[in-house]
């Protein structure tokens, strides 16, 4: 998943380096995943259920469901109001 996110990719999700032809899709985040601010991890849990489980203090850095396309914080804090930063 990462690399279909940070390189040009085709429909089968095989990846380049080199935009064009049959890869055309991507790349989406030019310079690479960024760090989460929180914990400042930039790793990612991909989860392809629909179901992602809830965030705990253990929990750190990026979460992805390939089902939904949903992309949130994968942590338990809370922000300035209150609300985790995974549900924004």
């Amino acid at each position: 998943m990462r690399d279909q996110m940070q390189y040009s990719s085709n429909a089968a999700g095989q990846t380049c380096s080199i935009a064009g032809g049959a890869y055309r899709f991507g790349p989406y985040l030019r310079q690479g995943i960024p760090l989460e601010p929180i914990n400042n991890v930039a790793t990612i849990l991909v989860t392809t259920d629909g179901k992602m489980a809830a965030p705990t203090a253990e929990t750190k850095g990026w979460a992805y469901d390939t089902k939904t396309g949903r992309f949130i914080m994968n942590s338990a804090a809370l922000d300035p109001n209150g609300k985790a930063y995974s549900t924004h």
